[in-house]
């Protein structure tokens, strides 16, 4: 939608945004194109500690926020293009809140500020809140190895490399909470009914008409 330009039908993906004036602006020809901000909900965490289970209770629940699975369009060959990937899932999710609903973003590779904010895309929301889900390792550990191989698209086989790569993402969200305004929910021993209800709160909390 925003990243090719009207005046000039110039294509770009690092369109200036002007956050101020809530528009962006063609880098070729200065043209500006009106915006509508919302904020962007990033739910992530680790592999193992519950965001697939959260995101069936809560699909389809809500009509105030768009809820997306980022796992829907991962290929292989990502892994070698993770940004692009990234900036992929920002643009799409800028063009979403056009229709004045926030867009609940769930996932891992997403989940990592310094990922989102090396792109513009990133100035094209009011705000970006995270909340990660985290558990136990012994937990983490015990849920990996009882996932069926291939589970998602791309996704890995789960060797004990596999497992202990997770188990030290998990431990990353957990250290960068404070540095990164993470809102952590533990769902070591939570029901997923529980882990649904603080995931909902957290949304309810965000979801505001102070847009931009």
């Amino acid at each position: 939608m925003f990243d090719e330009c009207p005046g000039c039908g110039a294509v770009h993906l690092d369109m200036t945004v002007d956050s101020t004036a809530s528009v962006i602006v063609c880098p070729e020809c200065g043209h500006e194109q009106s915006i509508h901000r919302e904020p962007l909900l990033m739910v992530t965490g680790a592999g193992g500690t519950g965001k697939s289970a959260v995101l069936r209770e809560l699909r389809g629940v809500r009509d105030d926020v768009v809820v997306l699975d980022s796992d829907v369009v991962w290929k292989d060959e990502f892994w070698d293009d993770i940004e692009w990937y990234v900036q992929t899932w920002l643009r799409l999710c800028r063009d979403v809140a056009q229709s004045k609903r926030p867009p609940v973003l769930f996932g891992a590779g997403t989940g990592v500020p310094a990922s989102i904010e090396a792109h513009p895309q990133h100035e094209c929301f009011s705000a970006i809140h995270y909340l990660v889900l985290v558990c136990d390792d012994d937990e983490q550990e015990r849920r990996l190895k009882a996932r069926a191989p291939g589970r998602h698209p791309g996704e890995f086989d789960m060797d004990q490399s596999d497992i202990d790569d997770q188990i030290e993402f998990n431990q990353w969200f957990k250290d960068a909470a404070n540095d990164e305004d993470f809102t952590l929910v533990d769902t070591t021993t939570a029901t997923i009914d529980e882990t649904v209800a603080r995931v909902d709160e957290w949304i309810s909390a965000h979801v505001t008409d102070d847009t931009v």
